[in-house]
């Protein structure tokens, strides 16, 4: 009576095992490239027209693109001469290896490109603050002239401006032209 289920579940088990000629072992899981960028740090505000990115990858053999072009990869550093644009910028950077999944990784720098104010003080209103948008920067247009400015002959002039001629200023900044027919 036992020898019957004996032998159903050895049948069972050999149905379930694969033959000897079949047997595969169970595929590995590919590792991963180990890549980390070093300098410089993401959100990096920067005033040059080129930026050093500097970085290590593992394997040392593994092959590391930066912005889509290659970069020679020594003793598992690399390092890239980067150009930017004004304003954000957003850098990728790749490594792959024989026999392992790609790494990927990005970095965003800021190119600050500052504006010199030129000097508007006695200029036509109008022109200034055309010219100062020109340029990229906010600008406010305010009075500055008193009850009978109104009644003076002539256009009205820029009297004052505020940040002063000659500072350095981001885009977008606010400049403020206080204006008069009579400064």
């Amino acid at each position: 009576m036992y020898r019957p289920l004996a032998l159903v579940a050895a049948l069972a088990l050999a149905a379930l095992q694969p033959a000897c000629g079949d047997a595969q072992a169970p595929p590995r899981p590919e590792r991963q490239v180990r890549l980390e960028l070093g300098s410089p740090a993401d959100g990096t505000s920067v005033r040059s027209e080129t930026v050093e990115l500097r970085g290590t990858v593992q394997p040392q053999s593994a092959q590391v693109e930066v912005l889509g072009r290659e970069v020679a990869v020594d003793g598992g550093s690399f390092r890239a001469e980067v150009p930017l644009e004004p304003g954000a910028n957003l850098i990728d950077v790749s490594a792959g290896a024989r026999g392992r999944r790609p790494a990927f990784a990005a970095t965003r720098i800021v190119r600050e490109v500052r504006v010199a104010l030129p000097d508007a003080v006695g200029h036509d209103a109008d022109s200034a603050k055309e010219e100062l948008e020109g340029l990229g920067l906010s600008v406010d247009v305010q009075d500055a002239g008193g009850f009978f400015d109104p009644l003076l002959p002539g256009d009205p002039k820029v009297c004052e401006m505020r940040p002063r001629a000659g500072k350095q200023v981001l885009p977008g900044s606010d400049v403020t032209l206080m204006v008069a027919r009579d400064c």
